[in-house]
């Protein structure tokens, strides 16, 4: 069933939660999407486009971020462990967390090869209890958040920027990206997308935004090292949002 959604700019409002996770549990268990990463870059006619971003955009920050075998590291929204296939291979240790069981399921499929991993199941806003309950309290060298800021309202957003220097290291590095609004915030909220065909939610902050709260969580501890747009402009097929990552390391 279609419901009619809303679009609003500019203006904080928050999305439902229960919507957002059966967004994520019922494409987790879709069976016909032509390639993995379509789950979680979406894309879903032009598969050939999630899997050129994935390249550049693994290629663009490994560059960027001091990798080292051994190391501990915590994707936080890791849907089908897109990363862990990178970060395993490179041999560091690799615990994801999923709000979504179905993609948690698919994660555990693509990376069975490493034995270096814990793949959990838990909402963003719990996570240092889920950690906590799997026996990871260890802190971590590098945190990925990866996409998962847009699907929480500004109140759990700024609380999970602070739950995040919990369980950073005294060397930490921060990946954050997420799909931001280009010119200002954009929220969707149970909009139907005939690219998905799905209902879909989602907070598209502006850079300025996301700029603007990280700093005042983190910036007396670390220092913003790189920031940009994660794919080459040739990538991008939209005009309101685009996917745009920052890079924090500890001072």
């Amino acid at each position: 069933m279609i419901n009619m959604g809303q679009r609003v700019q500019q203006k904080s409002v928050d999305i439902n939660y229960q919507n957002v996770h059966k967004f994520f549990e019922e494409r987790g268990e879709n069976k016909n999407l032509a390639h993995k990463y379509n789950y979680v870059l979406f894309q879903d006619e032009d598969p050939e486009l999630a899997i050129r971003r994935d390249e550049q955009e693994k290629k663009k920050i490994c560059a960027l971020l001091d990798l080292q075998g051994g190391q501990r590291i915590l994707d936080l929204g890791c849907g089908v462990g897109r990363w862990g296939e990178e970060l395993c291979e490179r041999g560091l240790y690799y615990v994801g967390i999923d709000g979504s069981a179905a993609l948690i399921k698919r994660a555990k499929e693509n990376l069975q090869k490493f034995p270096n991993k814990k793949l959990l199941v838990g909402l963003f806003q719990q996570f240092p209890d889920v950690l906590r309950k799997a026996g990871e309290e260890e802190p971590f060298q590098i945190i990925f958040v990866n996409g998962v800021f847009m699907y929480l309202n500004d109140d759990d957003f700024e609380e999970a920027l602070k739950n995040i220097k919990k369980v950073c290291d005294a060397s930490c590095q921060l990946y954050l990206k997420e799909s931001m609004g280009v010119k200002e915030r954009l929220t969707l909220d149970e909009i139907y997308s005939e690219g998905l065909k799905q209902n879909y939610s989602a907070i598209y902050r502006s850079v300025a935004e996301y700029r603007e709260a990280e700093t005042k969580i983190f910036g007396n501890e670390f220092q913003l090292s790189s920031e940009g747009y994660s794919f080459d402009a040739s990538l991008h097929n939209r005009k309101e949002t685009a996917d745009y990552y920052f890079v924090w390391k500890k001072k």
